[in-house]
């Protein structure tokens, strides 16, 4: 009996099918061929089971000698849309990223020499989206992937091939079709791909002793991104508790619009494998292949939206959280100027929001780091004072911007009382451990400075006395 969830979906999928099924050509096996692939113990049902799962499922049935593999190919056209992104306009910004993907290789060197490559353009290889679907959502030796899902940008259209793997015996032959599918295409984007996907892949290669065809790869992990760009925004209204995270669930409603409906939840997808290793059914399954889709559609949106944002700069966005993401992630890339313009862009926003006083301590603070690493102490001191004096700032922004000015008044413009006076105002607020022993250690030494220009100014005092007397 069909679930709620699977109801819901049936209906909603029946208006407007979110993608064109497409029939493999290299899929040389139809519904209704026979192959030589028999029972075994762990997957009981035999090839007329796995043949009615790919129809179910839109799929074709590819026999090779080290097993089965089911493979499920869809289309997603120009004219799609993908929450209230239209897949053209996807396609066409990352076709034209070239700059802003150098950009984040720099930031990230497991993607070096990702810029210009993979593009969609007939000179290079597509470049390569990758999600997986697993027995355990915690890795491990154990935990295999049930379904690779790959995208790639094919002329005008976002192709989605998703490789199934029928029992757990077939496992050798769904690595063989996805290294000969990835070993077409060039660099690779994930989604905290670095941390589970590929070292999860890998390691179902290294146990079949072939070869794995992601080695050596360029690799833009897109969750290392999102967090410079999107971490800390202010939470949306609604009852979702994580909404504020940077789950790909949650950027593509703040980014594409996008709120799934009847979606299967991500701890239900290993338990509706396990059925359908059971029993057959693959009806279960048809939900897991639409939740990947739907991963993979949304991870070329997000990479669209961050080289809108690197490569336009930060006229692009009126949100101060965004803005000071963007300058994180420029200044990672070595990119100082853009850095410090967004972080000024930021800065402005907040004000005019005024309701942002986070993110305006903040963006304040770091641009008076990038001002004093750039060798602008002056500039670097106008951003400290800025940030003293706002209002509800943090305390303990409050108290590294005395700090810095203390330490700049007593070494660079040489004003030792107010760099006196600035230290006093940090003991007041009550620092502990090593940040109390430090100001109390820089007020012994002003304090000697102070009396030692005293006593010199009396002695010439003194001098000057003598001479008008003689």
């Amino acid at each position: 009996m069909a679930s709620l969830n699977d109801r819901l979906r049936s209906i909603v999928q029946g208006t407007r099918p979110s993608a064109v099924p497409v029939v493999s050509p290299d899929a040389a096996i139809g519904h209704h061929a026979a192959f030589s692939h028999q029972p075994s113990a762990f997957s009981p049902f035999g090839p007329d089971r796995i043949l009615a799962a790919a129809e179910t499922l839109g799929g074709t049935v590819i026999e090779r000698p080290n097993g089965v593999v089911i493979i499920v190919d869809r289309e997603y056209r120009a004219d799609d849309v993908h929450g209230r992104q239209r897949i053209g306009d996807l396609i066409e910004t990352i076709r034209d990223g070239q700059d802003a993907m150098q950009t984040m290789a720099r930031a990230w060197p497991s993607a070096k020499g990702m810029g210009g490559v993979g593009t969609g353009g007939s000179k290079d290889p597509p470049l390569l989206f990758l999600d997986l679907e697993t027995t355990g959502l915690f890795g491990g030796a154990g935990t295999q992937a049930f379904v690779v899902g790959c995208a790639a940008i094919d002329g005008e259209s976002i192709r989605v091939r998703q490789f199934l793997l029928p029992g757990f015996e077939h496992e050798r032959a769904v690595l063989a079709e996805v290294a000969a599918w990835a070993g077409a295409h060039g660099a690779l984007v994930t989604y905290n791909g670095r941390t589970f996907d590929v070292p999860l892949i890998e390691t179902r290669y290294l146990f079949h002793r072939v070869p794995c065809p992601l080695d050596g790869v360029p690799h833009l992990d897109l969750l290392h991104a999102a967090r410079r760009l999107w971490r800390g925004r202010p939470t949306a209204a609604g009852p979702d508790p994580d909404e504020s995270s940077c789950s790909l669930s949650v950027l593509e409603k703040h980014l594409a619009g996008l709120h799934r409906v009847g979606d299967v939840p991500g701890f239900e997808i290993p338990s509706r494998y396990f059925q359908f290793v059971r029993d057959g059914d693959a009806r279960p399954l048809e939900a897991v292949l639409e939740h990947n889709r739907l991963d993979l559609i949304s991870l070329a949106a997000v990479m669209a939206r961050a080289i809108t944002l690197i490569a336009e700069g930060p006229r692009v966005t009126t949100n101060p959280h965004e803005c000071f993401g963007l300058a994180r992630l420029y200044e990672r890339s070595g990119a100082i100027e853009n850095a410090e313009a967004s972080l000024l862009r930021s800065i402005d926003l907040a004000q005019r929001i005024g309701a942002e006083p986070e993110v305006h301590a903040d963006a304040l603070r770091r641009l008076a780091w990038v001002r004093r690493r750039t060798g602008r102490p002056h500039e670097a001191a106008e951003a400290w004072r800025a940030l003293a004096a706002l209002p509800r700032c943090p305390a303990g922004f409050r108290r590294d911007a005395m700090e810095a000015l203390a330490i700049f008044h007593e070494h660079r413009s040489r004003d030792l009382g107010t760099a006196r006076s600035l230290v006093l105002d940090v003991l007041k607020d009550g620092p502990l451990g090593r940040r109390r022993d430090a100001a109390e250690h820089r007020l012994r030494r002003l304090e000697r400075k102070i009396a030692v220009r005293e006593q010199g100014g009396l002695v010439a005092a003194l001098d000057a006395s003598l001479e008008v007397s003689n």
